[in-house]
C-alpha cells in the first residue's frame, strides 16, 4: 500500500542511469513507497531492473509500490503536453512569451530569456510537457536544431565559412524574405556586400545600417529553408534591395537607382 502521505499531485524525477537501489530509496525519501525493498522485488520480477524510464512522472493519485514499479518500467508518466508551433524568425523573447505561467508552471521566463542561444532554437511545431523548465526547453529546441542541421554540415564545411556565420546571415535572411525565391537573391546581395566591406543595412536590424560585417550573433531562429539559401544564394548584378509598400522587394544594381525605386515603392 502507498504511504499514508503519498505526494498525490506532485512530479517526482527518475534521474537517467539510476541504479534501482538509489531509485528506490530516493522514492522513499520522498514519500512514494514505504518499503525500498518491496520496490526492488517487484521491479525485478518484471525483469527491470535494468529498464527503468527515466524522465518525470505525473503522481495524479496514490498507488501502489506494484504499480509505481509498473509505471516507471514501462516509461508512463502521465504528463500532459502542449502543442506549441514557433514560427520560423521568431526571436527568444516571442519564444518566451509563449509559455504563459498558467500553463508552465514549472517555466521561467526570465531564465530562457538570459541564457537561450538565439539562431539555434529550430523554428517547429513541438509537444511540450507542461512540467518543461527554461533548461529543459532550450534541449528540446537545440536537439531539433541538431537534428535537423546535421545533414546541410558537408554543405557548411565546404562552404568555408563557420556554423555561426551560416546562421546569423540566415537569421538576417529570415527576417527580410518572406518567399525562397527572394531569400536566395538576398543570400546573394549580402554575400557580396560583405565581401566588398559593405554595410548590410538590413531593415530588420538597423545597426548593420551602420557598421560593416555581421552582427555579433544571430537576431532570430530561422528555418532551414533560410539556411538552405545561405548556403546557395542566386547568382544575380545587384548590390541592393528593398521592400515596398506592397510587400513585393525589388533590387538594384546602383546606390542612384536603390533611391529612385525606394521613392517610387516606399511612401
Amino acid at each position: 500500500m502507498p504511504p499514508q502521505s503519498f505526494p498525490t499531485g506532485s512530479i517526482i524525477t527518475v534521474p537517467e542511469g539510476a541504479g534501482l537501489y538509489s531509485l528506490s530509496k530516493l522514492l522513499e525519501e520522498e514519500n512514494v513507497i514505504r518499503s525500498p525493498f518491496w520496490f526492488r522485488t517487484v521491479s525485478i520480477l518484471l525483469r527491470g531492473e535494468k529498464e527503468m524510464k527515466a524522465g518525470q512522472y505525473y503522481l495524479n493519485r496514490s498507488q501502489s509500490t506494484f504499480g509505481l514499479a509498473w509505471r516507471i518500467f514501462r516509461g508512463d508518466h502521465r504528463i500532459e503536453t502542449v502543442k506549441l508551433t514557433i514560427p520560423e524568425g521568431f526571436t527568444v523573447n516571442k519564444i518566451s512569451a509563449l509559455f504563459d505561467n498558467e500553463k508552465f508552471s514549472f517555466f521561467d521566463n526570465d531564465l530562457f530569456e538570459r541564457i537561450a542561444p538565439e539562431g539555434y532554437l529550430f523554428p517547429d511545431t513541438y509537444f511540450v510537457p507542461v512540467t518543461a523548465t527554461a533548461s529543459s526547453t532550450i534541449k528540446l529546441f537545440r536537439d531539433n536544431f541538431t537534428k535537423k542541421v546535421f545533414p546541410v554540415m558537408p554543405e557548411i564545411e565546404l562552404s568555408g565559412r563557420t556554423l555561426e556565420e551560416i546562421i546569423i546571415v540566415a537569421s538576417l535572411i529570415e527576417g527580410e524574405a518572406n518567399n525562397q525565391e527572394d531569400r536566395e537573391m538576398v543570400s546573394d546581395v549580402l554575400w557580396k556586400r560583405l565581401k566588398l566591406g559593405m554595410p548590410l543595412q538590413v531593415d530588420v536590424e538597423t545597426k548593420t545600417y551602420e557598421f560593416q560585417g555581421l552582427p555579433e550573433r544571430p537576431i532570430n531562429n530561422p528555418g532551414l529553408l533560410s539556411i538552405q539559401a545561405t548556403l546557395h544564394p542566386t547568382t544575380t548584378p545587384y548590390l541592393y534591395y528593398l521592400t515596398g509598400d506592397n510587400g513585393q522587394m525589388y533590387y538594384s544594381r546602383t546606390f542612384d537607382e536603390h533611391v529612385a525605386k525606394k521613392q517610387q515603392y516606399i511612401q
